[in-house]
C-alpha cells in the first residue's frame, strides 16, 4: 500500500477535475489528501475562469461545479473571475452558503465577471472581511446596491467596477462593446442618485466607469485614504448635458470624439473636486485630443498636478475590412504628442519616470524634442552595459528621469493582459488629500 507521501505526489499531478472525482469516492484518506493539496496550491487564490477555459471544469455538471466552488471557497483567500449574475453554479453556491447560515471569514478578495443587485446585497453577509472586490457590470445595477455594499464592508480598501465597454476579460476588446446603457439611473428618488452615493471610508483604490467618477467626484474627494483613482472611459461619459451617467453611446463614427471628451471630463472633474490634493502619478491609455494636455498644464500651474510618474500608451483604433481583408490602424492626431511636450516640461522638477511603451507616437523625433526639454532625460535604450550609465554628465548631481519606450533594450516583454490597446482608461495616483491637508495645518 502506498504511503501518504506517495499518494500526495501522485494526486498532486492530476488535473483538478480528476482530483474532484477522487474526492467524490468518499474515501477519508484520499479526501484528506485532496483537500490538503487544494489548500496548499490555492490557499492564496483560485481563478475560476482559468480552469473553466482549460476545459477542466466544463466536463463537470453544474451541481458538481458548485460543490467544487464550495470546497475552494473554504480553502482560499481569493476567488477570481466568478460568473456572478448568470451562472447557475455561482447562484447555487451562494444559496447553499446562505441556507446553511455560513460565512467565509478568510475570504479577502473576490472578482465577478458580472454582477446584479441580488449578488451585491448577499455578498456582505457571506464575506464580511473582504478587502478587495472587483465587479463586472450587470443589468439593473443601482446606486443603492453599491451604497449597501459600502455600508456593510467595513474593511474594503480596493473596489473596482468594470463596464462591458471598459474591460474585456480575455484581453481583447471591440468598440461594439460600448453599445449599452452605462448605468441605470431611472429612479427619481434622491436616495438612489449616483451623486449621493456614499463610498467606504477605508477605500485606498477606486476604479470606476468615468461617468460615475464624474457624477460622484465631490464624494470621492472626501475619502480620507484614497491613493489611486481610475476612470474607465465609457463613451457615454462624453455627454455634458447631464450630471448623471445615463446617456447611451453615440453613433459609431462619433466614438473616438466621445472617448476624447471622456478623458478630458474625468480629469477636469478630478481637478475641480480633489482640491487640496496632488496628482503624483498619471497613466493614460485612451484616445486624447490636444485639450487634455492644456487642461493638465493649467492644473500644473495651480499645483494640483505634480507628477512623479507619467505613462502614456496610445489607444489605436483598428478597422478590418471583411471585403478585401485590409486592416487600417488609426492613431491619435499628431498634435496630441506636440501638445503633451509643454506639460511634460512643466513637470521636470518632480518627474522620476516616463513610460511611453506601446505608444507609436514615441518616435525618435518626439523623444529628441523631449530630451531637449528635460535636462535629466535618461533613456535606458542609450545605456551601455554599465547600470549607472546615463545621458547626464559625470559631474551632474541630479537624479535622472528614466524614459521608457519600445526601443529600450531592457523593456520587459511581459505586459499585463489587462493593459492592452483595447482598454481605455485614465489612472491617477493621489497624494495629500484634503482632510490630510487640514490635519497638517
Amino acid at each position: 500500500m502506498l504511503n501518504d507521501d506517495c499518494l500526495l505526489l501522485i494526486c498532486g499531478e492530476l488535473s483538478i477535475r480528476d482530483q474532484f472525482v477522487l474526492l467524490q469516492l468518499e474515501d477519508a484518506r484520499l479526501g484528506h489528501l485532496i483537500l490538503d493539496i487544494w489548500k496548499r496550491k490555492y490557499g492564496k487564490q483560485f481563478d475560476w475562469h482559468h480552469y473553466h477555459e482549460e476545459e477542466q471544469l466544463k466536463l463537470l455538471s453544474a451541481r458538481e461545479q458548485s460543490q467544487l466552488l464550495h470546497h475552494m471557497a473554504n480553502r482560499t483567500q481569493a476567488l477570481l473571475n466568478l460568473h456572478g449574475s448568470c451562472s447557475e453554479v455561482c447562484l447555487d453556491w451562494l444559496s447553499r452558503i446562505r441556507g446553511n447560515r455560513q460565512c467565509l471569514p478568510r475570504m479577502l478578495k473576490m472578482s465577478f465577471r458580472e454582477c446584479n443587485s441580488l449578488l451585491l446585497r448577499q455578498l456582505p453577509e457571506i464575506c464580511i472581511n473582504i478587502v478587495h472586490l472587483q465587479l463586472g457590470w450587470g443589468v439593473g445595477l443601482k446606486p443603492a446596491d453599491l451604497g449597501i455594499l459600502f455600508g456593510q464592508l467595513k474593511q474594503l480598501t480596493v473596489f473596482e467596477l468594470h463596464t462591458k465597454g471598459s474591460r474585456n476579460h480575455n484581453g481583447h476588446g471591440n468598440r461594439s462593446d460600448y453599445n449599452y446603457n452605462c448605468v441605470d439611473d431611472n429612479d427619481n428618488d434622491e436616495d438612489y442618485s449616483w451623486t449621493n452615493i456614499k463610498y467606504g471610508q477605508t477605500l485606498q483604490t477606486l476604479k470606476l466607469p468615468a461617468c460615475i467618477v464624474r457624477a460622484t467626484a465631490m464624494e470621492i474627494h472626501q475619502l480620507p485614504q484614497l491613493r489611486q483613482l481610475t476612470g474607465f472611459l465609457c463613451c457615454c461619459s462624453a455627454s455634458t448635458e447631464s450630471a448623471t451617467p445615463s446617456a447611451t453611446l453615440p453613433a459609431d463614427d462619433k466614438a473616438n470624439a466621445a472617448g476624447n471628451e471622456a478623458a478630458t471630463n474625468i480629469i477636469s472633474a478630478c481637478l475641480q473636486a480633489l482640491h487640496g490634493c496632488q496628482i503624483v502619478g498619471l497613466h493614460l491609455q485612451c484616445q486624447l485630443d490636444a485639450s487634455l494636455p492644456r487642461l493638465l498644464l493649467s492644473g500644473a500651474q495651480t499645483g494640483a498636478v505634480r507628477l512623479h510618474r507619467l505613462a502614456w500608451h496610445s489607444q489605436l483604433t483598428v478597422h478590418y475590412d471583411a471585403m478585401d481583408g485590409s486592416i487600417k490602424w488609426l492613431p491619435q492626431q499628431p498634435q496630441v504628442a506636440h501638445a503633451l511636450l509643454p506639460f511634460i516640461a512643466s513637470q521636470a522638477k518632480s518627474l522620476h519616470e516616463l513610460d511611453f511603451t506601446r505608444n507609436i507616437h514615441a518616435t525618435p523625433t518626439f523623444l529628441t524634442k523631449l530630451a531637449k526639454l528635460l535636462p535629466r532625460y535618461r533613456s535606458p535604450a542609450l545605456d551601455d552595459d554599465d547600470d549607472d550609465a546615463s545621458t547626464l554628465s559625470p559631474s551632474s548631481s541630479l537624479t535622472p528621469i528614466s524614459v521608457w519606450h519600445d526601443n529600450c533594450s531592457r523593456v520587459s516583454t511581459a505586459t499585463d493582459a489587462t493593459e492592452t490597446n483595447d482598454l481605455a482608461f485614465v489612472d491617477l495616483e493621489l497624494q495629500r488629500l484634503l482632510n490630510e491637508h487640514g490635519q497638517d495645518t
